[in-house]
């Protein structure tokens, strides 16, 4: 009985949980079925981050949302190997740091100065929520190109965000992210033997 009360109030965390374990799998595998994963993650982590407050991750979901859409598209028609149809991963290059690294702070401020207007978490919440949005924003981009790099984002960004939901009481999501915190450091080595 207390295993079903419990999957019965938190069964929006459950399913987000066993669908986002779905797209890492295939996201780790190099996947194209990795972006309809991520799709229907999105629309659960929307909720899920609306509930708990951290309003930036619950904007990159929808920003999520529509790139993997994007990154769709892109996938089936760029970078595959015209003969076997395999995935090409490659390296963003050296050229891309000073832009990357630009667009994740000018993000990163954009999004805090948003969030200290219109929210009421403190100021940990509120820095942690802006970094892992500005992060995760940047690495979608990355990863839409099919560069190995993506994951020296997506790593601190799914830690932070561990961090953030336990320090909010969503234990269920946490144990989540931080599963993806250890699978995305497997994935950055996985990617780098598939260049």
């Amino acid at each position: 009985m207390i295993m079903i009360d419990f999957i019965a109030s938190n069964w929006v965390s459950i399913a987000g949980a066993i669908i986002g374990l779905i797209f890492l799998f295939l996201e780790y595998k190099a996947n194209v079925w990795m972006w309809a994963a991520s799709i229907v993650m999105a629309a659960f982590y929307i909720y899920i981050f609306y509930s708990t407050q951290l309003y930036a991750s619950m904007a990159i979901y929808i920003y999520f949302l529509l790139a993997s859409v994007y990154g769709w598209v892109v996938w089936v028609f760029r970078n595959r190997d015209r003969e076997t149809g395999d995935e090409i991963i490659s390296h963003a290059g050296k050229h891309f740091i000073l832009p990357v690294s630009l667009g994740v702070i000018l993000i990163f401020g954009l999004i805090y100065f948003i969030l200290i207007q219109f929210s009421g978490n403190n100021t940990f919440i509120t820095i942690g929520d802006s970094l892992t949005t500005s992060l995760n924003i940047v690495a979608l981009w990355m990863i839409s190109r099919k560069w190995v790099e993506q994951w020296l984002l997506v790593i601190p960004a799914n830690l932070i965000s561990c961090i953030l939901l336990f320090v909010q009481h969503d234990v269920m999501s946490g144990c989540l992210f931080m599963i993806f915190f250890v699978v995305s450091v497997m994935g950055y080595f996985k990617w780098k033997k598939l260049v």
